[in-house]
């Protein structure tokens, strides 16, 4: 009997132990199972800290450059660790009673490890931001709209049909120089040279001038930016020379081998950087558009707007002529306008001496002014070069009553046609600068490409990095102009950041007796527009 009740306190010693080690597996399981789930909790909140401290550095955007330009640019000042952390802080909660860290993390550090820069990944992020706002306000199709515009111009070798022209001029202009040094040799003839009216010679008196006082129907620009307190600057494009004159083909040639004239390209090709020539043209002053306004025209909200709406806007500008700046990276506005008229005159000069020599009522025109030339100096071999030189003249003499058109806001069709064509021969020898404006109206064309289509053209000619840096800069020139935006340097602006910080907090068996004294956690984000 005994012996039998001494089994049953045993096997109730036993069930209660089983139990106790039960409860105490479970009291375990459930302590380390709330363990996990606090630990994850504060990992959790370190990480939200950090995500909206990364969208809080971005939110302070330039406010000028965003309202005049649309593009959202951060403007590190050094205090951006100072600004992260104290923003972390603020969002990872108050500490415990006695400063212990049950469910709030502490920080440690953070750092910005990582940026993303204007000029980052070949301008990548810049050219993005740019494409987005133009698709925005301009629609997705606009870009292909521009394009076919453009396509008659840029599917044009007017570099092909320059060299090929200038190769003519130089060659006949070579054989006539040697044929007329060998026969006045060898010439022993006393008859005494006639005079012929030359129609090139009013033209290269004309010439003696700038060609801008030429072609300019108001005052030029004579702006000038301080490239000294740009963050950024690249070097000018190279000087395209005014042709001089047309008396002699060594003037005509050296005029037009002095540019590169190679604008035959695919705009299709282009994507988002064709977006960037749009927003340029669209956005920023130049010579045809004295009265634009240069900006995007959003309101200080941030909403697009017209141009009377804007709040906090001045408008001013560093130059006038902004959209040359960008093609030619001048310092003075007067320099950019004189590069960018002598690049039109020539691509004008180039089509339309190829329409004169297609036309052969004009070509017999001048074949008949150049024998008379050619007869009065008692040398009829030189009936060929001054046929070339005339023909020359004719098309450079069309070429400035066109850029005076397009300067004035006019539109000049690109493949000129009897119907189209301005100037007459007889027009060409009496031809005034006064008079330039005259015959540029004459027509009042409505069909063909104005100022900003060249502008367009020209800018497929400009490097991708020359264009981009000479664009920040006409950006960061004009919003120190802002109030508020003085000491504006986009060399310290920034598209997205990365930072990385460290977290300590306390374990709850650490006061249990577990002897482990804190956890720490890394966190790693990234973020940008």
């Amino acid at each position: 009997m005994e012996e039998k009740s001494e089994r049953s306190r045993m096997g109730s010693a036993y069930i209660t132990v089983m139990f106790a080690m039960l409860f105490l597996t479970i009291i375990s399981v459930l302590l380390s199972s709330m363990e996990a789930v606090r630990v994850s909790a504060v990992r959790l909140r370190a990480e939200i800290a950090c995500a909206l401290a990364c969208e809080a550095f971005l939110s302070q955007y330039q406010p000028q450059v965003q309202a005049r330009y649309g593009l959202y640019l951060v403007e590190r000042d050094g205090w951006d660790a100072a600004f992260l952390k104290q923003f972390i802080e603020e969002n990872c909660g108050s500490l415990d009673e006695g400063g212990v860290s049950w469910i709030r993390p502490v920080l440690e550090s953070v750092a910005i490890d990582g940026e993303i820069g204007l000029e980052d990944e070949d301008f990548r992020y810049f050219e993005m931001q740019i494409s987005d706002l133009m698709k925005h306000i301009k629609g997705s199709e606009y870009a292909g709209q521009v394009g076919d515009a453009l396509l008659g111009m840029v599917s044009s070798d007017v570099e092909e049909q320059k060299d090929h022209l200038s190769s003519g001029i130089g060659q006949t202009g070579e054989a006539a120089s040697m044929q007329t040094e060998a026969a006045q040799n060898e010439s022993t003839d006393t008859q005494e040279s006639q005079t012929a009216d030359d129609p090139r010679k009013n033209l290269t008196d004309m010439l003696k001038y700038p060609i801008l006082s030429l072609v300019m129907d108001r005052e030029v620009s004579r702006a000038v930016l301080d490239t000294s307190q740009l963050s950024d600057v690249t070097d000018p494009e190279r000087d395209v020379s005014q042709i001089s004159g047309f008396m002699d083909y060594k003037d005509v040639t050296r005029g037009m081998e002095s540019s590169s004239l190679d604008l035959k390209t695919s705009i299709a090709g282009l994507g988002d950087a064709f977006l960037v020539n749009c927003y340029i043209i669209d956005f920023f002053k130049n010579a045809s558009a004295p009265g634009k306004m240069s900006g995007v025209c959003y309101d200080a909200s941030g909403t697009l707007g017209e141009q009377g709406s804007r709040r906090q806007i001045t408008g001013d500008t560093a130059l006038s002529y902004e959209a040359e700046y960008v093609i030619c990276g001048k310092a003075g506005d007067q320099a950019n306008l004189q590069g960018v008229v002598n690049r039109i005159s020539l691509i004008r000069m180039v089509m339309n001496m190829t329409y004169l020599l297609q036309s052969p009522a004009k070509s017999a025109a001048v074949h008949s002014v150049a024998a008379a030339l050619a007869a009065a100096v008692l040398m009829p071999f030189l009936e060929e070069i001054f046929y070339m030189l005339i023909m020359a003249a004719w098309a450079y003499g069309e070429a400035l009553i066109d850029c005076r058109c397009l300067l004035s806001g006019g539109k000049v069709p690109f493949f000129k046609s009897d119907d189209t064509w301005t100037l007459s021969l007889g027009q060409l020898g009496n031809l005034k600068s006064e008079q330039l404006d005259g015959y540029a109206g004459k027509d009042d064309q409505d069909k063909g490409h104005g100022y900003e289509d060249y502008l367009h053209m020209l800018l497929l000619t400009v490097s991708k990095e020359k264009k981009y840096v000479r664009l920040i800069n006409l950006i960061e020139a004009n919003t120190r102009l802002e109030e508020g935006g003085e000491g504006f340097n986009a060399g310290l602006c920034v598209f997205g950041i990365s930072i990385c910080a460290d977290f300590t907090f306390s374990p709850f068996f650490y006061y249990a007796g577990t002897g482990r004294k804190q956890y720490e956690h890394h966190v790693s984000k990234s973020v940008a527009y």
